[in-house]
C-alpha cells in the first residue's frame, strides 16, 4: 500500500478518535503501517482480534487509557 494510502487510513482513525473524545499515539504511523503492510489489515498486536480496531478497544481504552496496541489514547 502507499504512503498516501496509509495516511489517508491514519486521517480516519484520527477523525474516529476525535468522535470519542480520544487521540492517536505518537506510534500510530508505525502502527497502521504495519497493520497495513503486514498484517493484511488486522489488530497488528494481536492478530486473533480481526481487524482493526479491534472489537476490544473501546473496553481497553476506558480501563487503561489505551488500547493493546497503543494506537488510540484516552484524553
Amino acid at each position: 500500500m502507499t504512503d498516501n494510502n496509509v495516511q489517508h487510513f491514519i486521517h480516519l482513525l484520527d477523525l474516529y478518535a476525535k468522535s470519542k473524545n480520544w487521540k492517536l499515539s505518537n506510534y500510530a504511523d508505525k502502527i497502521v503501517n504495519r497493520n497495513i503492510n503486514f498484517c493484511e489489515g488486522k489488530c497488528p498486536c494481536a492478530p486473533e482480534r480481526g481487524f482493526c480496531p479491534c472489537s476490544e478497544h473501546e473496553k481497553e481504552i476506558e480501563s487503561a487509557g489505551t488500547c493493546h496496541c497503543n494506537l488510540f489514547v484516552k484524553n
